[in-house]
């Protein structure tokens, strides 16, 4: 009788709000009456809500809780679940400590941009390039909104060399030219000053020590808007240093440029995949990243177009440009690859943490094997590949470099990065980070890819061009893809 009472004062409530809402109908539970359904927007936060306990206990959004018991849910949380703890041998409890210390002083001061800057650091602290943080532009403006006017990056040699100036800049102006070889930085020798430089503003966390060094040095050019340095360098041709004061200015980041990365910036409407015929009638197809697109929302049967074409019309080699592809649908990886393996090839098994049984286990629904397709191409395949190569990109490139045929071509490892992203968390003042929450293993249980606590990792080019001062020359001031002249070199080479 009670619960005949509810369902009738539940109709009757329904049937007056239903004045002012649309038409809308839905059904009473446990009733056959049809009655208009109410719609009632709800506030979106940052919105103030009453801080009831429910709202508050959810795993991974800690918006409504104080600064530092955020902060300690969040650290519960990624010691929990992050993959790969022993593997880059991390101490979460001196991370913990470290960092709660920075946030309580944020809070006593009510200094929101410290607060934000010790959650990036502590994030950061983490050797994984699959760990985020959305980026505070007014911060980072503040930080490194300055250019000194160059680009520079170390050579095989172990020199430092520029190889982009920023037109009328405080560089540019002091006379320094491309190919110029710096000496010293504001009286430190160049090494020393590249190595004491942050990484705090690199896009990700570098995982691997070459990524990390590349960072610094693209970062040590970089200061907040007026700052001045004094450096020594010499250019190209002449022998006597020169000595200038360099004052930092707003550049819109010019300066922010690597040439180890090939840099792709795609939206929702681009296509995952590029496709050309090069000389010699060689195929090419980019592969910008592992994910479907607005326009191209089938890309497993749109690479299976490309490369039915390309056997149909007998090209002699194929080169795979995985130069900038940051990963995507690891499940993509097989529809992409069994069309050149001869025979079935393993991937990966993915270990996440299981909570019931509180430790890492295997699934084995998600073990990824490459089968060959009845369509396959046999012929010479190039694979290109740089710093920006990264998570599933690692593993398709992984996969071909098992075969004969496949040759890796590039001028450094890739990024070495291979765990699932996934853990995303909602902290306070509406910042969200992220971090992976699954590990790559081999056939034989072993982390794959993904760098180590020594910093090492990625996957090495078989054929590696060296970073050097013609090479720099050649893609900055002749405007070159020379990863892409070796490529089209070594298929007329190996026919």
């Amino acid at each position: 009788m009670k619960n005949l009472r509810i369902v009738v004062f539940l109709f009757l409530f329904i049937c007056v709000l239903s004045l002012w809402v649309g038409c809308t109908r839905t059904r009473i539970p446990l009733t056959k009456i049809e009655v208009p359904m109410v719609a009632v927007p709800l506030p979106e936060l940052p919105l103030p809500l009453p801080k009831i306990p429910l709202l508050m206990s959810g795993e991974g959004d800690y918006r409504l809780l104080p600064w530092k018991k955020a902060f300690y849910r969040l650290c519960d949380q990624i010691e929990r679940e992050y993959p790969y703890t022993e593997w880059k041998n991390i101490n979460w409890d001196e991370l913990r400590s470290k960092y709660s210390e920075k946030i309580a002083q944020a809070k006593e001061k009510k200094n929101r941009d410290g607060y934000y800057l010790a959650l990036r650091e502590f994030m950061y602290s983490i050797p994984d390039a699959n760990v985020r943080i959305e980026t505070h532009e007014s911060i980072r403006a503040s930080v490194i909104g300055g250019g000194y006017g160059f680009a520079m990056t170390k050579t095989e040699d172990g020199e430092y060399i520029v190889f982009y100036i920023h037109p009328n800049s405080y560089a540019d102006k002091a006379g320094m030219k491309i190919g110029a070889k710096l000496l010293q930085w504001n009286n430190k020798p160049i090494e020393q000053a590249v190595l004491e430089t942050p990484v705090l503003w690199a896009d990700n966390p570098p995982a691997t020590n070459e990524g990390r060094l590349y960072e610094q040095c693209k970062l040590m050019g970089r200061a907040p808007i007026d700052t001045e340095v004094e450096v020594s360098f010499v250019n190209p041709s002449q022998t006597e240093p020169v000595v200038a004061k360099l004052k930092a200015q707003k550049d819109d980041y010019a300066t922010l440029q690597l040439p180890v990365w090939d840099k792709v910036s795609v939206g929702p409407m681009d296509s995952p995949l590029q496709k050309k015929k090069l000389e010699e009638t060689y195929g090419y197809v980019r592969i910008l990243f592992f994910s479907p697109s607005i326009n191209t929302p089938f890309p497993a049967q749109a690479f299976q177009k490309i490369v039915s074409d390309f056997v149909r019309d007998g090209v002699p080699g194929i080169i795979i440009d995985l130069r900038g592809n940051t990963g995507g649908d690891p499940e993509l990886i097989p529809r992409f690859a069994g069309y050149f393996v001869e025979e079935e090839t393993f991937l990966q098994d993915l270990a996440f943490y299981s909570k019931k049984e509180k430790s890492f286990k295997v699934s084995p629904g998600d073990r990824v094997v490459v089968k060959p397709f009845p369509i396959r191409y046999r012929g010479k395949v190039v694979i290109l590949v740089d710093y920006g190569t990264a998570g599933c990109a690692e593993g398709f490139v992984s996969v071909l470099s098992k075969q004969k045929n496949v040759q890796i071509i590039g001028m450094c490892h890739t990024r070495g990065a291979m765990g699932v992203p996934g853990g995303d968390v909602r902290m306070p003042d509406g910042i969200t980070v992220s971090y992976p929450v699954a590990r790559s293993l081999d056939k034989d249980g072993n982390v794959q890819i993904e760098a180590n606590a020594k910093g090492e990792g990625g996957i090495a080019p078989t054929i590696r061009i060296p970073i050097n001062t013609d090479n720099l020359q050649k893609i900055f001031v002749d405007k070159k893809d020379i990863v892409l002249e070796q490529a089209i070199e070594y298929l007329k080479n190996n026919k």
